[in-house]
């Protein structure tokens, strides 16, 4: 016995796919951990321990953007220098 399609679920399909968790622009200065332990080839955890100190201090700033990871788009905290 063949059932016939819901012609909803292809309307549904269709708006589902086109909805996607938006994603930020970073600007220019911002930088992830991992991106300023590439470029300084400073460890993580030793920067992680540093920029909280420049952070404590006042030296640094601390902002969230949504970025795409490998499969999900995240909140990753971003950081530069004042």
């Amino acid at each position: 016995m063949k059932t016939k399609p819901d012609p909803d679920i292809a309307k549904w399909c269709a708006v589902l796919a086109q909805v996607t968790t938006p994603v930020d622009v970073v600007p220019p200065g911002w930088q992830t951990i991992q991106q300023i332990s590439k470029q300084t080839k400073v460890p993580v955890p030793t920067l992680q321990q540093k920029i909280h100190r420049l952070l404590s201090t006042g030296q640094a700033e601390r902002k969230m953007f949504r970025v795409r990871l490998a499969v999900k788009t995240r909140p990753v905290p971003h950081y530069r220098l004042k």
